[in-house]
Formats: C-alpha cells, sequence, structure tokens
C-alpha cells in the first residue's frame, strides 16, 4: 500500500482545477501544429474554431471530473502517492504556459504579430475595427512590442524551473490580465480571448499555490522605520485620503473653470457656405483651403475648419481653441494662425445650426447640419 504525503492531500475542487488546466494545456498543445497549415486551411475552416474550444473545454472537464474523483476515492483509500500527481500535473501546466506565452513573445521580436496591412493605413480612422486599431497601436513602436515580448518570455523561462515558478508567475499575470483587458474590450477574436483568460487563470493557480509565502511578504511584512505620530488615529487617516482627494478636486474644479463643451461637439458638415455675399460651389475646396466642407468642435481639444469632406488634413485646416455662450449664442474661435473667427448662431438645434460672423475682413454665413458617426 502507498502511503500519501501528509502535505498532498488537498481538497476536491483543488485537485479539479489543476487537473482542469493540466487536461486543457495538453489538448491545446495537439492543436499547435496547426499554426503551420496554410493560409487556405483557415479561410476554410476558420469559422469551426469556435466549436473547437468549446469541445477542448467540454473535453478537459469531463476528463478532469473522472480523473478526479478516481484519484481523490484512492487518496481516502490511502492508495496514490498525491505529490507524484500534483508534480506531474503543475509541470504540465508550467511547461505549457511557458511554450505558449514565450510563441506570443517571439512572434513580437519576429514581427509576425502586430504588422498592419497597408491598405489598412488608407482606412478612415473611424473605420477601422477594434483588432486593426489594438494592432496598429502596438505596432507602431517595435522597442516597445520588444518589451513586452522580453517580459513574455523572462517569465516563461522562469516558469520552467519550480524554485522560479512564482517570481514568473507574478511577471507574467499583470501583462496577460491587460491582455485579456484588450482582448475583451477591443473584440480581438474568441481564440485570443479563450487562450489569454486561461493562461490568466493557470498563473493565478500558481500564486495560489504560494498564498502563505504572498501574505508574509506583501501583508505581514512590515517595514523597519519609526512611526510617525501625528495624534489621533483619524487624523493619519485623513491625511491618507488627502492626496486622492486632492487629485480628484484639482480636476473638477478645472472642468467648472473651463466648462466641456458639449452643445456644439461633434462633426458639422458645412452645406451653404457664403463668404461676402458669394455662395461657395461645391468643388470649390479642390482650389481654396476657406472653402470649408466639414467643422469639428472637440471641446477641450479646440477645434477645425476643413475643406476636404472625405479626410481632414491638418496641414490644409484651421486649427484653434473656442469659446460659446450657449445663453447668448455667441462663438469665438481663435485660429492658431492669430486670426479670429466672432459669429452668433440662430436656428439652433441638436441637428442643424446657422453661424452668422466676421473672420477677418470677411463676413461669413454657414448652414451646418450636424454628422452622426
Amino acid at each position: 500500500m502507498i502511503q500519501a504525503l501528509p502535505d498532498s492531500r488537498t481538497t476536491w475542487f483543488f485537485k479539479f482545477c489543476e487537473s482542469a488546466l493540466a487536461a486543457i494545456g495538453l489538448l491545446n498543445l495537439l492543436l499547435f501544429p496547426l499554426e503551420f497549415m496554410p493560409a487556405s486551411f483557415f479561410e476554410k475552416y476558420g469559422q469551426y474554431f469556435e466549436y473547437v474550444l468549446i469541445g477542448i473545454m467540454g473535453m478537459a472537464l469531463l476528463g478532469s471530473l473522472i480523473y478526479v474523483w478516481i484519484w481523490h476515492r484512492r487518496e481516502q483509500a490511502h492508495n496514490v502517492y498525491s505529490a507524484l500527481h500534483h508534480a506531474w500535473l503543475q509541470g504540465i501546466i508550467r511547461y505549457w504556459l511557458a511554450l505558449s506565452i514565450s510563441t506570443y513573445g517571439f512572434a513580437k521580436i519576429l514581427k509576425t504579430q502586430f504588422q498592419t496591412s497597408e491598405y489598412r493605413l488608407d482606412m478612415p480612422l473611424s473605420s477601422v475595427d477594434g483588432m486593426s486599431l489594438t494592432w496598429y497601436y502596438f505596432g507602431y513602436s517595435y522597442p516597445m512590442a520588444v518589451i513586452i515580448a522580453l517580459f513574455q518570455i523572462g517569465g516563461s523561462i522562469l516558469l520552467l524551473y519550480r524554485r522560479t515558478t512564482l517570481l514568473g508567475a507574478m511577471i507574467l499575470l499583470p501583462v496577460m490580465v491587460n491582455i485579456v483587458l484588450i482582448n475583451l474590450f477591443y473584440k480581438i477574436s474568441a481564440g485570443a480571448l479563450f487562450n489569454s483568460v486561461i493562461y490568466s487563470l493557470a498563473l493565478v493557480f500558481f500564486l495560489l499555490l504560494h498564498r502563505k509565502k504572498l501574505k508574509i511578504a506583501f501583508w505581514d511584512l512590515v517595514e523597519h522605520l519609526p512611526v510617525i505620530s501625528l495624534g489621533r488615529r483619524w487624523g493619519k487617516n485623513c491625511l491618507r485620503i488627502l492626496p486622492v482627494a486632492v487629485a480628484f478636486i484639482s480636476l473638477k474644479t478645472l472642468i467648472i473653470i473651463h466648462p466641456y463643451d458639449q452643445n456644439l461637439k461633434g462633426t458639422w458638415k458645412v452645406e451653404k457656405l457664403i463668404r461676402n455675399g458669394q455662395v461657395q460651389s461645391a468643388t470649390a475646396w479642390l482650389t481654396d483651403n476657406t472653402a470649408w466642407s466639414r467643422i469639428y468642435f472637440a471641446g477641450y481639444e479646440g477645434c477645425a475648419f476643413s475643406p476636404n469632406p472625405y479626410r481632414f488634413e491638418p496641414s490644409e485646416s484651421l486649427i484653434g481653441s473656442y469659446e460659446f455662450d450657449s445663453l447668448q449664442n455667441t462663438l469665438q474661435v481663435n485660429f492658431y494662425t492669430h486670426d479670429t473667427l466672432r459669429a452668433t448662431i440662430s436656428n439652433r438645434t441638436t441637428e442643424a445650426m446657422r453661424l452668422h460672423g466676421i473672420q477677418g475682413r470677411d463676413t461669413l454665413e454657414i448652414q451646418l447640419a450636424r454628422l452622426r458617426r
């Protein structure tokens, strides 16, 4: 009869979590060769990958339930060496994580991740989806991508040694949690979200294995400096709150002093522009930068008057700040070219308005309609 070590006996739930992670890791590794398949394979069968992920989860959970049921019964009968089971399962999880996460790291260094097709660079920003936006943002700086990759690769190497597993998990978990949030809120593919969540759960599992050590290091350990006495305890607690309160109050005060415009904020289409009594033609913007087609009001970020109806180009537009008095319906625009537009607004609704103003020696009348994005 094999006697189980006293410190290797664990709860049924712990065994199930450990076994499920190991099973998911093994099944995930079986799919690794698919990375070498041609693009045509993914075009043909890519739509079924979500079902594959569901199948992996189902097989892993069902297999773990059966495995743990047998294991737990044998442990209660003192007929199993549980420590060896834990060693194998945790070893599988560690090596699976190291392979998977370091693969993402090398993908960044070798530039197979965060690369943007050039045709996407000519797309309007409002038409770019979350994944394309994320890829372009992180791919904009190769050194930044390499730094992220080094954290992923370095943490993965630490996972391969039992002595440094905890350090590796602590390095990788913040990286993976950030990736989970990006995958979730920027609507990256379901497969990427699934992998990032599973990797994060596996890293949390290793942290929980060392929860007593972490409690000692981050909670029980007290700094050996003299205590600063400030009278009553409530006074010290108030002082602790002060930095956060000052940060909030300062920003709130700035907002009150400089109200954030919500009345004009948005993109407006110039439906009609009359300058000095002359109606500007629909094609005047091709040769005249003052024949505006779009006006952008952006609150704190100022405003821009653009001639091009299809895209915004700073070099051909007038950019500045503005002040709008909603009670008097007056508008003053201070362009960075030291030019000023003073106007009154009439017929203002949420969808349209008319401007009557003076810019330098020119009189202007502009009919605007709001563009919804």
